[in-house]
């Protein structure tokens, strides 16, 4: 009996010591939440990407080469991925570019430099939908004697991107109308009109992978440019060089992530090209000899960019990267046909290869700070002291 009431005074008091135990914590828990419902796919794609070293927004210092599997930099977001700004709330600077941007997770917006204007650019982004629109205005009117004279200033650009997520895919159409060089039209009280017209007006169709893709990431679209260089007087075109132009240019480029680990990725791809460009018909009359004067000029070539970027943690804080690519004019057709000069050129020329290496210092994920050098930093020693090619990019975030 004594064994029995020994082993029952032990068990209780066992018991007593659990349950003490156990209250504390229960009288500090917060109580289950009930179950939620399950998230709609719109609402888990709102969420974004998890934040980690290498999925953080970058400055337009990384990724240069433009390989499509790399993370994104601010200039991919603004012009090829503008749906993604409802990802992310940043505030970004860049000195060297003479550029700042900023989201604020829907409404976003930007300026920089186009021509010898200020640009400004505001936008709305959601997962499904984004639009921006892009203005750098300048325009002069001055009344003289006997005239009204209107000027547009280099840069002056009007422009309008529409983006739209269809599936796993991004479509992104954009416009812009620029002035490339300062445009001066006289309208005289008497007298012939005088009408300059250096602009060019640029759109392009790009769709893209992105939204969907794990191991191959593709964007492929084309792209369309009318490059006019005219002065017309009295309603007829002064100038004997083919200069105002059309070029259609299909664009693929492809990208991949080659190597993985848990410090440092590299990524290859290949930029395709196939710009095409027809120059406007001279048709014109010789002043002195009355004699016709016709001309033409045509051109297609086939590029291909070849690109390789590394990237590698040094710790928590820094990051290394890397990045080169190759550019081969593959094939290249020219046919110009003009008094004196009939030419049928073929060619396939490898040019340069540009490579630059950067740091990217992050403080946990509040804040980053991210430059590149330029060549001239390892090849010109004066560089270093007057401040002249010294830095690629030079870049900083504050992410919200």
């Amino acid at each position: 009996m004594n064994l029995k009431k020994t082993l029952a005074f032990v068990m209780a008091a066992a018991a007593l010591t659990v349950a003490q135990e156990a209250a504390p914590a229960a009288e500090t828990s917060a109580p289950a939440p009930a179950p939620s419902p399950v998230q709609s796919p719109e609402a888990a794609v709102r969420q974004g990407p998890p934040k980690t070293p290498f999925t953080m927004l970058h400055g337009n210092a990384y990724n240069r080469v433009e390989n499509e599997a790399a993370p994104d930099n601010v200039n991919y977001l603004l012009n090829k991925r503008l749906t993604k700004m409802a990802f992310n709330k940043f505030f970004y600077v860049e000195p060297s570019g003479e550029m700042g941007a900023f989201s604020l997770g829907s409404f976003f917006g930007a300026m920089d430099i186009s021509g010898e204007l200020g640009r400004a650019t505001a936008g709305y982004a959601t997962p499904s939908f984004a639009v921006e629109a892009r203005l750098g205005l300048g325009q002069i009117k001055r009344d003289v004697k006997g005239a009204e004279i209107k000027e547009t200033v280099e840069g002056d650009d009007w422009g309008l991107t529409l983006s739209k997520t269809l599936g796993g895919y991004v479509v992104t159409l954009a416009g812009d109308w620029t002035t490339y060089a300062r445009e001066t039209n006289v309208e005289p009280t008497k007298g012939p009109k005088t009408e300059q017209r250096y602009r060019d007006i640029d759109a392009s169709l790009i769709v893209t992978d992105g939204p969907s893709a794990s191991k191959h990431f593709w964007s492929a679209g084309i792209a369309f440019q009318r490059h006019e260089d005219e002065l017309e007087r009295g309603g007829s075109l002064i100038g004997d060089s083919l200069t105002s132009k059309v070029s259609i240019v299909p664009v693929f480029n492809y990208g991949t992530p080659a190597l993985r680990a848990s410090y440092a990725n590299v990524y290859m791809g290949v930029n395709a090209a196939v710009p095409t460009t027809i120059y406007d018909k001279l048709d014109m009359r010789d002043t002195t000899s009355e004699k016709r004067i016709e001309a033409s000029l045509f051109t297609t070539m086939l590029t291909l960019s070849p690109n390789i970027l590394g990237e590698v943690l040094l710790g928590e804080s820094l990051m290394l990267f890397g990045e080169a690519s190759y550019t081969w004019k593959a094939f290249r057709y020219l046919n110009k046909d003009a008094p004196g000069e009939k030419v049928t050129l073929k060619e396939s020329l490898a040019d340069k290869v540009e490579a630059s290496m950067g740091l990217r210092y992050q403080y946990k994920d509040w804040a980053a700070c991210e430059f590149a050098f330029g060549d001239s930093f390892f090849t010109d020693t004066k560089s270093i002291f007057n401040g002249e090619g010294v830095f690629v990019s030079f870049g900083g975030f504050i992410y919200f």
